[in-house]
Protein backbone atom coordinates (compact mmCIF):
# COMPACT_ATOMS: atom_id res chain seq x y z
CA UNK A 1 0.00 0.00 0.00
CA UNK A 2 1.31 3.50 -0.71
CA UNK A 3 1.70 5.87 2.03
CA UNK A 4 -1.23 8.58 3.02
CA UNK A 5 1.52 10.88 3.74
CA UNK A 6 2.43 13.24 0.81
CA UNK A 7 5.12 15.87 -0.04
CA UNK A 8 1.52 18.05 -0.56
CA UNK A 9 1.99 21.41 -2.03
CA UNK A 10 -0.73 24.07 -1.14
CA UNK A 11 -1.76 26.68 -4.01
CA UNK A 12 -0.59 30.28 -2.81
CA UNK A 13 -3.25 32.45 -1.89
CA UNK A 14 -0.76 34.99 -4.37
CA UNK A 15 -2.68 33.10 -7.42
CA UNK A 16 -5.88 33.25 -6.22
CA UNK A 17 -7.25 35.20 -9.02
CA UNK A 18 -6.50 32.06 -11.41
CA UNK A 19 -8.92 30.46 -8.59
CA UNK A 20 -11.60 32.78 -9.18
CA UNK A 21 -12.13 34.70 -12.23
CA UNK A 22 -14.79 35.00 -15.12
CA UNK A 23 -13.25 32.43 -17.60
CA UNK A 24 -13.14 29.59 -14.85
CA UNK A 25 -17.36 30.16 -14.00
CA UNK A 26 -17.44 29.59 -17.83
CA UNK A 27 -15.83 26.48 -17.30
CA UNK A 28 -16.90 25.46 -13.92
CA UNK A 29 -19.83 26.95 -13.01
CA UNK A 30 -20.31 26.47 -9.38
CA UNK A 31 -23.95 26.47 -9.49
CA UNK A 32 -23.94 23.90 -12.08
CA UNK A 33 -21.78 21.78 -10.07
CA UNK A 34 -23.28 22.21 -6.73
CA UNK A 35 -26.77 22.73 -7.21
CA UNK A 36 -27.65 18.50 -7.15
CA UNK A 37 -26.19 18.14 -3.83
CA UNK A 38 -27.24 21.15 -1.44
CA UNK A 39 -31.03 21.75 -0.22
CA UNK A 40 -32.17 24.81 1.14
CA UNK A 41 -31.31 24.54 5.13
CA UNK A 42 -28.02 22.19 4.58
CA UNK A 43 -25.22 22.79 6.21
CA UNK A 44 -22.32 22.88 3.91
CA UNK A 45 -18.49 23.04 4.55
CA UNK A 46 -16.00 24.00 1.64
CA UNK A 47 -12.38 22.37 2.65
CA UNK A 48 -9.78 24.09 0.99
CA UNK A 49 -12.29 26.88 0.52
CA UNK A 50 -9.20 29.34 -0.98
CA UNK A 51 -10.82 32.86 -2.38
CA UNK A 52 -14.71 31.27 -2.04
CA UNK A 53 -15.26 30.34 -5.84
CA UNK A 54 -17.71 27.97 -4.34
CA UNK A 55 -18.27 28.67 -1.12
CA UNK A 56 -20.54 32.00 -1.65
CA UNK A 57 -22.51 29.68 -4.35
CA UNK A 58 -23.17 27.45 -1.31
CA UNK A 59 -24.52 30.39 0.52
CA UNK A 60 -26.78 31.37 -2.36
CA UNK A 61 -27.91 27.28 -2.74
CA UNK A 62 -28.48 26.67 1.24
CA UNK A 63 -30.56 29.81 1.44
CA UNK A 64 -30.89 31.98 4.97
CA UNK A 65 -31.37 28.90 6.74
CA UNK A 66 -28.54 26.92 5.67
CA UNK A 67 -24.94 27.45 7.20
CA UNK A 68 -21.89 27.24 5.31
CA UNK A 69 -18.29 26.58 6.85
CA UNK A 70 -15.32 28.01 4.93
CA UNK A 71 -12.21 26.03 5.41
CA UNK A 72 -8.63 26.60 4.79
CA UNK A 73 -5.31 26.66 6.12
CA UNK A 74 -4.14 30.02 4.44
CA UNK A 75 -5.71 33.08 6.27
CA UNK A 76 -5.12 35.49 3.36
CA UNK A 77 -7.69 33.31 1.13
CA UNK A 78 -10.18 33.53 4.43
CA UNK A 79 -9.59 37.45 4.18
CA UNK A 80 -10.78 37.56 0.60
CA UNK A 81 -13.64 35.38 1.72
CA UNK A 82 -14.81 37.40 3.74
CA UNK A 83 -14.40 40.65 2.26
CA UNK A 84 -16.55 39.06 -0.63
CA UNK A 85 -19.07 38.61 1.97
CA UNK A 86 -19.10 42.08 3.57
CA UNK A 87 -20.20 43.18 -0.15
CA UNK A 88 -23.24 40.63 -0.16
CA UNK A 89 -24.28 41.06 3.28
CA UNK A 90 -27.69 43.29 2.29
CA UNK A 91 -28.89 40.11 0.44
CA UNK A 92 -31.40 38.44 2.85
CA UNK A 93 -31.19 35.00 1.09
CA UNK A 94 -27.34 34.32 2.04
CA UNK A 95 -27.00 31.42 4.14
CA UNK A 96 -24.42 31.93 7.57
CA UNK A 97 -21.32 31.83 6.38
CA UNK A 98 -18.55 30.86 9.17
CA UNK A 99 -14.68 30.89 8.39
CA UNK A 100 -12.14 28.25 9.69
CA UNK A 101 -8.44 28.82 9.22
CA UNK A 102 -7.00 24.90 9.96
CA UNK A 103 -3.93 23.47 9.88
CA UNK A 104 -2.54 20.89 7.76
CA UNK A 105 -2.36 17.86 9.64
CA UNK A 106 -6.04 19.12 11.31
CA UNK A 107 -9.14 20.13 10.43
CA UNK A 108 -9.89 22.01 14.00
CA UNK A 109 -13.44 21.73 13.16
CA UNK A 110 -15.90 21.79 16.46
CA UNK A 111 -16.78 17.78 16.40
CA UNK A 112 -20.12 18.95 16.94
CA UNK A 113 -20.92 19.87 13.49
CA UNK A 114 -22.87 17.41 11.53
CA UNK A 115 -22.94 18.70 7.72
CA UNK A 116 -25.27 17.38 4.63
CA UNK A 117 -22.31 18.41 2.47
CA UNK A 118 -18.70 18.65 2.29
CA UNK A 119 -16.78 19.80 -0.66
CA UNK A 120 -13.13 19.22 -1.30
CA UNK A 121 -12.91 20.59 -5.09
CA UNK A 122 -8.86 20.21 -6.18
CA UNK A 123 -7.60 20.54 -2.70
CA UNK A 124 -7.50 16.59 -1.11
CA UNK A 125 -4.11 16.28 -3.48
CA UNK A 126 -2.33 18.91 -1.26
CA UNK A 127 -3.21 17.52 1.95
CA UNK A 128 -0.64 15.76 3.66
CA UNK A 129 -2.07 12.71 4.98
CA UNK A 130 -5.38 12.05 3.34
CA UNK A 131 -6.13 8.93 5.37
CA UNK A 132 -5.97 11.00 8.49
CA UNK A 133 -7.87 13.96 6.32
CA UNK A 134 -10.89 11.56 5.39
CA UNK A 135 -11.47 10.36 8.80
CA UNK A 136 -11.69 13.80 9.61
CA UNK A 137 -14.16 14.58 7.37
CA UNK A 138 -16.00 11.32 8.25
CA UNK A 139 -16.54 12.50 11.69
CA UNK A 140 -18.15 15.98 10.45
CA UNK A 141 -20.52 14.17 7.75
CA UNK A 142 -24.46 13.37 9.18
CA UNK A 143 -25.36 9.79 8.77
CA UNK A 144 -27.06 10.84 5.57
CA UNK A 145 -24.39 13.44 4.48
CA UNK A 146 -22.46 13.32 1.36
CA UNK A 147 -18.81 14.20 0.47
CA UNK A 148 -17.65 15.43 -2.86
CA UNK A 149 -14.02 15.07 -4.11
CA UNK A 150 -12.89 16.45 -7.25
CA UNK A 151 -9.26 16.55 -8.08
CA UNK A 152 -7.58 18.32 -10.85
CA UNK A 153 -6.76 15.87 -14.04
CA UNK A 154 -3.12 18.10 -14.33
CA UNK A 155 -1.86 17.06 -10.97
CA UNK A 156 -3.62 14.36 -10.22
CA UNK A 157 -3.11 10.74 -12.10
CA UNK A 158 -5.83 8.47 -12.79
CA UNK A 159 -3.87 5.77 -10.31
CA UNK A 160 -3.19 8.93 -8.08
CA UNK A 161 -6.78 9.42 -7.70
CA UNK A 162 -7.57 5.85 -7.65
CA UNK A 163 -5.45 5.44 -4.15
CA UNK A 164 -7.15 8.42 -3.08
CA UNK A 165 -10.34 6.23 -3.04
CA UNK A 166 -8.77 3.73 -1.12
CA UNK A 167 -8.49 5.98 1.86
CA UNK A 168 -11.88 6.85 1.50
CA UNK A 169 -12.87 3.14 1.82
CA UNK A 170 -9.95 2.88 4.89
CA UNK A 171 -12.15 5.36 6.05
CA UNK A 172 -15.64 4.16 5.98
CA UNK A 173 -16.91 6.71 3.01
CA UNK A 174 -18.50 4.45 -0.04
CA UNK A 175 -18.78 5.68 -3.36
CA UNK A 176 -22.35 6.20 -4.19
CA UNK A 177 -21.95 8.03 -7.46
CA UNK A 178 -18.71 9.34 -10.20
CA UNK A 179 -20.29 12.52 -11.08
CA UNK A 180 -19.39 13.54 -14.82
CA UNK A 181 -18.81 17.43 -16.25
CA UNK A 182 -17.44 17.93 -12.88
CA UNK A 183 -13.82 19.40 -13.80
CA UNK A 184 -11.56 16.53 -13.19
CA UNK A 185 -11.39 13.55 -11.32
CA UNK A 186 -14.51 13.08 -9.08
CA UNK A 187 -16.46 10.68 -6.85
CA UNK A 188 -19.34 11.43 -4.39
CA UNK A 189 -19.59 9.43 -1.63
CA UNK A 190 -21.39 8.64 2.06
CA UNK A 191 -20.67 7.14 5.29
CA UNK A 192 -20.90 3.59 4.82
Amino acid sequence: MAASVSENHVCSHRHSCALDNFFRKLIQSPHRILSPFLCNGDTAIDLGCGPGFFTLPMAELVGHSGTVIGVDVQPEMLARVKAKLAKMRDRSSLAQVLLHQSSQADLGLDHSIRADFVLAYYMVHETPDQHSFFRQVKKLLKPTGRLLIVEPPFHVSRKQFAQTLRYTAQADLAVIERPKRKGGFSALLCVQ
